[in-house]
């Protein structure tokens, strides 16, 4: 019960401690009564709230977690997330969160393990974690062992290949955006996106992306991935005389979806005996060219609109195998030339 004291004011205050700020919060009015009854009120809400919250379902929490960010979050983050909940959470969805426990965190993780990829049981256990601590529940979840992750190696064109897939798209569905991908290096979602309007002959304007949203419809959000997504490029060449000779059909440039256009690029690398190339693929590609043409790495993640380096690590780490590979086949070369060279070995004593 929260206890008021008078102020040489004549007023009273009442100070109540918040665990959750570790802050003290100050009631005050004319009498006493009204004082510790502005508090208690306080508290008894504070109560209620704790109360209300531990007696929700995990799947309860999750969903308010969601719903909490859901205009904040961008589409494909927010579907993602609306997946998690309806495919995975299937063990542990009717528990109560005050009654979670490490030990079913654990068993939930062991048996979804089964089943997905270390990546996918990362997001889950991150999804589930914050939502438990927006409900203020406190376990040990470092504790939680989780499968680790593997590296998954991004099939990256070489020169060659690049020459072939844009000789291959010419005259195609997909003949622009793939092109587009292989010049310029724009993820599957602003290529999606891009109007003709953003062309003016000279420069591409990026600033949208076409993404799934939560009931898997696509949806142009007027933001990209990154502040550092949202740039202009020069173009010329090859991507130009495509551009500036395609007909405009649409106000979109590329009116197919990013999965018939996936599916349609699958089918002519695969026709034409080529490995099994992504649109993602021909981004890192194209980072790889930069790269190994001596471009520096700032000007090429402003290009590619990265805002951290870590994709032209992964493709730098990409091309240091590729030079190891060749490192090897050369000292391998270099010994069987050694040891084929015919030397007199006859010493004279």
């Amino acid at each position: 019960m929260a206890t008021a004291r008078k102020l040489p004011s004549g007023n009273y205050r009442v100070r109540v401690y918040d665990k959750n700020t570790n802050k003290y919060k100050s009631f005050t009015a004319p009498t006493k009564r009204e004082a510790e009854r502005m508090a208690n009120e306080y508290l008894d809400g504070k109560r209620t709230n704790t109360t209300a919250l531990g007696d929700m379902t995990v799947n309860e929490a999750v969903e308010q977690y969601i719903s909490a960010r859901e205009n904040i979050l961008s589409p494909s983050t927010v579907r993602g997330y609306y997946i998690i909940k309806r495919n995975t959470i299937t063990e542990i969805k009717d528990i109560k969160v005050k009654s979670v426990t490490e030990q079913a965190l654990q068993e939930w993780v062991n048996k979804n393990a089964a089943h997905y990829s270390p990546k996918s049981i990362s997001s889950q256990f991150a999804l589930v974690v914050a939502s438990l601590k927006q409900c203020k529940i406190v376990l040990d979840y470092e504790s939680i062992l989780l499968p680790r992750r593997k590296r998954k190696e991004v099939i990256i064109p070489d020169e060659k290949q690049m020459s072939q897939i844009l000789h291959i798209v010419e005259g195609t569905s997909v003949e622009l955006p793939v092109t587009i991908a292989v010049v310029l290096g724009l993820r599957q979602s602003e290529i999606a996106a891009l109007k003709w309007s953003d062309y003016n002959g000279s420069t591409l304007k990026i600033h949208s992306a076409k993404v799934p949203n939560k009931d898997n419809k696509y949806i142009v959000k007027n933001t990209t991935k990154s502040e550092a997504s949202t740039r202009e490029i020069e173009v010329d060449g090859i991507l130009k005389e495509r551009l500036d000779r395609a007909e405009h059909t649409s106000e979109v440039i590329s009116p197919m979806l990013p999965s018939s256009v996936l599916r349609k690029f699958s089918q002519l690398c695969k026709d034409n005996g080529l490995p099994h190339f992504t649109m993602h693929g021909q981004r890192h590609g194209n980072a790889s060219l930069m790269l190994a043409n001596g471009v520096p790495d700032k000007y090429a993640m402003k290009r590619l609109g990265q805002s951290s380096p870590n994709m032209i690590k992964d493709v730098y780490q990409h091309l240091y195998a590729e030079k190891e590979k060749e490192i090897a086949e050369s000292m391998k070369n270099k010994f069987s030339e050694i040891y084929d060279t015919k030397y007199d070995t006859n010493q004279q004593k």
